[in-house]
């Protein structure tokens, strides 16, 4: 009798986890749709030099993306010798209970920047790279 009762709660609990297995794949499948519902079409994204010389504001929907913040941050720094020193950061943080972000926040090019604290600029509009 012992046998068979923890033969079942072995099944149920490869049950529970194989059901937990798929709704995280599943949501990671479809995080953009859920991104939209949950955040809107066309979320944007900040990254900025510590001292907030360069300024890159991306929207992946519209096509701009880290490749292109990357080849604005090269002419800058061609451009401005003094600050080829100068390191990029996100100014966004990874939200873990955003489930459906997981895949992205471990494989994705934007989350490869270190966090840094958004500086707030002095100029205001006009910065390098916008």
């Amino acid at each position: 009798m012992c046998v068979v009762a923890n033969f079942e709660m072995k099944k149920k609990r490869t049950r529970i986890l194989i059901l937990t297995i798929t709704f995280l794949t599943l949501s990671n499948l479809f995080s953009g749709y859920i991104n939209v519902l949950t955040e809107g079409l066309f979320q944007t994204y900040l990254y900025q030099t510590s001292n907030a010389k360069f300024e890159f504001t991306t929207m992946p929907s519209k096509g701009r993306d880290t490749k292109m913040m990357e080849g604005r941050f090269a002419d800058f720094k061609e451009t401005h010798p003094e600050y080829s020193n100068l390191k990029l950061f996100r100014t966004f943080k990874r939200n873990p209970l955003k489930f459906w972000n997981w895949y992205s926040y471990l494989m994705d090019n934007m989350y490869k920047y270190e966090y840094h604290k958004k500086v707030d600029s002095v100029s205001g509009k006009g910065k390098f790279g916008i």
